[in-house]
């Protein structure tokens, strides 16, 4: 049970830039030092902020595109979050989304970056996805986790059960399927835990380091 000074709950989108922006910083306090963060940068960690907030404002401020699940303390402090992308939506797939940094951070990545990103992003990742999992276009296609992150004096307390517990609800509603993957070891045990199922592992290469990817599927509904 997550303690008892947090609340924790769905909050209807879109939000607010302030909350984009906490969750932007929650995101890229804890991927400093993660191998996929360092690749999808280019090798410029100073993007890591750039990185995460495009992504995390595309799904948070774009209407009828994600779900976003927070879980803060007595002060109002983002102690962690998850963010879906919806059935049918894509992330970063609209000039809708896009136009919440997209460019701005691609300007920023070098050449090599720039090409490294759209060739893993766009293409390689999600054949992966879809190969791993088993699921024909999975992303978009299920109740798609972008982000689970929690706070690092606030983990293993059972706020990323309480986050998730939210959201399997809400997949629920509709019978979807949840699918996520990780880039950490870390979490894949916390996933099993909460029901998910892995799949399968895979390396990704890239020209600064190369990086893991471990994939999961919970169903909802019953078959």
């Amino acid at each position: 049970m997550a303690p008892s000074n947090l609340t924790i709950e769905r909050v209807p989108t879109p939000t607010s830039e302030k909350v984009a922006d906490e969750a932007r910083d929650v995101f890229a306090n804890l991927m400093v030092e993660d191998p996929a963060a360092i690749a999808l940068t280019g090798g410029n960690m100073s993007l890591l902020p750039d990185l995460g907030g495009v992504m995390i404002r595309a799904l948070a401020l774009t209407p009828g595109v994600g779900d976003l699940f927070t879980a803060r303390d007595e002060t109002g402090s983002l102690v962690g979050f998850t963010l879906f992308s919806l059935p049918g939506q894509l992330l970063l797939s609209t000039e809708e989304q896009q136009k919440h940094g997209m460019f701005e951070f691609m300007g920023k990545l070098s050449p090599e970056g720039q090409k490294y990103y759209a060739e893993t992003m766009g293409k390689e990742v999600p054949k992966v996805n879809d190969e791993v999992i088993g699921i024909k276009d999975v992303e978009k296609s299920t109740y798609w986790c972008n982000f689970a992150m929690v706070r690092a004096d606030y983990q293993g307390k059972g706020v990323a059960r309480a986050l998730f517990d939210l959201a399997t609800k809400e997949a629920a509603k509709t019978g979807a399927t949840m699918a996520l993957t990780t880039t950490n070891a870390r979490n894949v045990p916390i996933y099993e835990k909460l029901g998910f199922e892995l799949r399968g592992q895979r390396v990704m290469p890239s020209p600064w380091v190369d990086w893991p990817m471990w994939f999961f599927v919970k169903k909802t509904k019953a078959e």
